[in-house]
């Protein structure tokens, strides 16, 4: 049925997937590290000033 998929051609899915994630690996790692740095938005309970909170 799939006499074509020689030892040969099946080596050469294989590195062509592995060869195309890591090309997406780096555009991907690219675009994160070349942007402007995302800051974390702080949580309810980071800011002691702000209304509704528990004193400490």
């Amino acid at each position: 049925m799939f006499q074509f998929l020689t030892p040969e051609v099946w080596d050469g899915l294989v590195w062509a997937v592995i060869l195309i994630g890591g090309a997406l690996a780096i555009l991907r790692l690219y675009r994160d590290l070349s942007g402007p740095p995302r800051f974390r938005e702080p949580a309810e309970s980071d800011d002691p000033a702000a209304p509704g909170s528990a004193p400490r």
